[in-house]
């Protein structure tokens, strides 16, 4: 029988906690089996021993999806708690209530043969585990007489997009009609959209795949995502017409939004309205739950980012910088490296692209090794931070870029390190983080204002730019927070 159908018969509701004897495929089926928040303490990968090249674990993308927390440790430093658990266990053993079974071979003859690992055959086909589809759907007034009627430009989702990666040509624009004003009773709101957000997670609403964390997108209707926008008319006591909001809206130039609690009133409007899509929007939070909650820094650590050049990695550098960090970032081009030196004040910085030896790259840059590894990336980086990460490190796991666009995921080789390290690696969302925003918002205000943290947007005019921009961001196009402007007012 698969592993996956077992875990499902003898676990049918998941697994808190899963403690790593094995690794290889029974690891990436328990990945696919993990509830939220789950735990997996690494003590070794006994089907790993003896194999010339590692199996990879492919299905470490749900470490974010779950929130899981995966930390290797060694048992060699938990000795001097041996008394306390010999006091603890003796008399379990004693009242029978603990047993042990034990296979002694007799004769120092016989050590060799029993050392001898006599293999363990891992059989399994995984899939998908399945959950509830919570597809959004959108919810249809009616209007009274003498409501406004206008056109309504529209990018809407062909198809979906199941491998590869997407094009301009998944894409297509329509023109709608929608009233500007909302049916008497109604607690809805209209928008006027400003700015739209691009932001990688979205690649994975384009694929018909179960699982996730959030809901695919509707081929058919308009790309869902975060902007900024200006109400147009409101039925909801806590949004009247002319206030700015940002939160979750459509890619068209006007939406009906029937759960309007999910918006976000903006009261600070000394800063430009597109920050709201990046250093005071969902980009922002990530970096500073990801950083500061999930990495737990210590002044003077060693900080490697990758992706830093993006609406994330960017705050995570000053972040670290601020925390009196020694931070490196990597990123895809010249210009970029130079932005990361020059204007987010990292301390060194590579182009992985004309690296040929990733390990060598990150071993001139950070010869003592990295404390906290903010993983934006995934696939061949990460296998070469895992080689270089110190004693007790941490690897807060934002998201995982490189693999995104692949039809079969690229394998982690070295997860042996989690042990031999102790390394947390811990998937985090930053949804779980939102109670917090108020204050990270009054944390990063004033840090705006006095010029000590600046943010850098790329910028696409015009809502027809939106499939290029969002696209552009899985070959490194942008430089920056990507957002789409649709309407300056």
């Amino acid at each position: 029988m698969p592993l996956f159908n077992l875990f499902a018969r003898c676990l049918p509701d998941g697994i808190d906690i899963y403690f790593e004897n094995v690794g290889g495929k029974m690891l990436d089926v328990v990945l696919l089996n993990m509830r939220l928040h789950g735990h997996i303490p690494v003590c070794g990968m006994i089907s790993q021993y003896n194999l010339e090249e590692q199996e990879g674990a492919h299905n470490l993308f749900c470490l974010i999806t779950k929130r899981v927390r995966m930390e290797g440790f060694l048992v060699s430093d938990y000795f001097p708690m041996y008394p306390k658990y010999r006091d603890m266990v003796l008399p379990l053993i004693r009242e029978g209530k603990i047993t042990y079974v034990e296979d002694i071979a007799e004769g120092l003859e016989n050590a060799p043969a029993n050392k001898v690992n006599r293999g363990i055959e891992n059989v399994g086909k995984t899939q998908r585990h399945r959950v509830r589809d919570l597809e959004r759907q959108r919810e249809r007034e009616r209007g009274g007489v003498g409501m406004a009627e206008v056109s309504n430009k529209q990018v809407i989702l062909r198809d979906y997009v199941m491998g590869g990666f997407p094009k301009e040509s998944d894409f297509e624009f329509k023109t709608s009609k929608i009233r500007l004003n909302v049916a008497q009773g109604s607690k809805s709101v209209v928008l006027k959209n400003l700015y739209l957000s691009c932001d990688p997670y979205m690649r994975n609403r384009m694929t018909n795949s179960t699982g996730s964390y959030v809901a695919p997108f509707t081929p058919g209707s308009p790309i869902i995502g975060r902007g900024v926008a200006k109400v147009i008319d409101s039925g909801h006591p806590n949004y009247k017409k002319g206030d700015l909001v940002w939160g979750m809206t459509r890619w068209e130039e006007y939406s009906l939004i029937t759960e309007p609690e999910t918006l976000y009133k903006i009261e600070d409007t000394d800063v430009p309205l597109s920050y709201y899509t990046g250093i005071l929007g969902m980009p922002s939070l990530t970096a500073y739950a990801g950083f500061y909650e999930v990495g737990s820094p210590k002044e003077g650590e060693y900080v490697f980012v990758s992706a830093a050049s993006g609406a994330v990695g960017q705050l995570v550098g000053q972040f670290a910088k601020l925390k009196n960090c020694y931070v490196v970032g990597s990123a895809g081009s010249k210009e970029k490296v130079d932005l990361l030196k020059d204007k987010f004040g990292f301390d060194e910085a590579f182009n992985y692209k004309e690296e040929h030896d990733l390990d060598k790259a990150l071993k001139r840059c950070l010869p003592d090794g990295i404390d906290i590894y903010f993983e934006n990336v995934g696939g061949k980086m990460l296998d070469v931070v895992l080689l270089n990460m110190r004693l007790h490190g941490r690897i807060p796991v934002c998201g995982m870029i490189s693999q995104y666009n692949l039809e079969e995921q690229e394998g982690a080789h070295n997860l042996f390190c989690l042990i031999t390290k102790r390394v947390r690696m811990e998937g985090f969302l930053v949804s779980d983080y939102f109670p917090m925003y108020p204050k990270y918002r009054n944390m990063v205000l004033p840090l705006i204002r006095e010029g000590k943290i600046t943010y850098v947007e790329d910028i696409a005019e015009g809502l027809e730019n939106a499939p290029a921009a969002l696209i552009g961001l899985f070959s490194g196009r942008n430089i920056g927070k990507q957002v789409v402007l649709v309407a300056r007012d």
